[in-house]
């Protein structure tokens, strides 16, 4: 199996602890010329969903996972599960709640996304780092007011953020899927 240095880790790859994969979300270094470096890592078991802060020395070798990726469909939710259709093959693959964790904010039914399999089973989906939900409540617009003035609205999949106040309902907008912020509103003519 091939290894990395923590030096050469990025986000999104995936490591194997304990027997288990470990998606890399964050990380930071810390220590001075004097003391020696540590990498500070915030990882995402794949198959249970936890979320856990681990470090590694500078020298310290991890085995990298094998992955394989390729598009999926989301489908839709049953109970705890969330069902993806593979876009090669059209078999249905499942996703628990606590895999998927608060990311399901921006799924939406019948869009692709990048899906990330270890030894020919889906372990995790990846997000762009933009997504376009359809404002579904909120406060009715007030035009010519200041910039900086926000009010809170409810989009398609439930999540509630802040927008500008000249948003109206029925509007899409462009959120950004780390912060869960108003990135800006979809210009776009097309209508799903």
């Amino acid at each position: 199996m091939q290894t990395a240095l923590p030096s050469e880790f990025k986000k999104g790859m995936v490591i194997m602890l304990d027997g288990a994969p470990q998606i890399i979300e964050d990380f930071h270094v810390t220590g001075t010329a004097q003391t020696r470096h540590k990498l500070h890592t915030r990882l995402r078991n794949l198959k249970t969903g936890r979320v856990a802060d681990r470090q590694f020395t500078e020298n310290e070798r991890v085995p990298v996972a094998a992955l394989e990726h390729r598009t999926v469909q989301y489908s839709y939710k049953q109970g705890d599960t969330y069902v993806f259709l593979d876009s090669e093959s059209f078999e249905e693959l499942e996703l628990t709640t606590e895999q998927v964790g608060d990311r399901h904010w921006f799924l939406k039914e019948n869009e692709e996304y990048r899906a990330i399999f270890l030894e020919g089973k889906l372990m995790d989906i990846v997000l762009p780092g933009q997504v376009t939900l359809k404002i579904e409540d909120t406060a009715p617009p007030i035009r010519g007011g200041s910039d900086s003035t926000w009010k809170p609205a409810r989009l398609e999949t439930g999540l509630e953020i802040m927008v500008p106040l000249f948003l109206d309902k029925g509007e899409k907008v462009r959120v950004d899927t780390a912060t869960r912020k108003y990135v800006g509103k979809d210009t776009s003519e097309k209508d799903q």
